[in-house]
């Protein structure tokens, strides 16, 4: 309990963990914005009429999986070998780290076609045609 009052009482640490919260929901926040920008195209490409809306929903819906990647495998990744080199436990934790990033993507997609079936669903009765 002393540790962590004195860690409480440091403004090095207090700075520290700042920058780090501060780094995590910025984070969040874009991700948050991607996903509403890419429900409202979901919802648009069911509810207008025309196959751009459609077209938009996937080419914004490839830019959220991008961003997810930029952020799960362009930065250090989750390590299941740590300290190895060998190639092939790069290449399985490589593609570990890719699975968790398609794994993401995947339940925040059903998240937001849940959202987007809810909006529909309190604006208009159900989307399923």
């Amino acid at each position: 309990m002393k540790t962590l009052l004195a860690r409480i009482t440091d403004q090095d640490w207090r700075y520290k963990m700042g920058r780090r919260f501060e780094a995590f929901t910025e984070e969040a926040f874009h991700v948050i914005r991607w996903s509403l920008v890419v429900g409202l195209a979901r919802y648009l490409s069911l509810h207008a009429p025309g196959w751009q809306f459609a077209l938009i929903h996937w080419i914004l819906s490839a830019l959220l999986f991008g961003y997810i990647a930029s952020r799960l495998l362009l930065r250090p990744e989750i390590e299941i070998f740590p300290g190895t080199r060998s190639f092939w436990c790069k290449l399985l934790q490589s593609t570990f780290n890719f699975l968790i990033c398609v794994g993401a993507f995947l339940v925040l997609m059903w998240g937001i076609n849940e959202l987007a079936e809810g909006v529909a669903h309190y604006r208009f009765g159900s989307m399923r045609q």
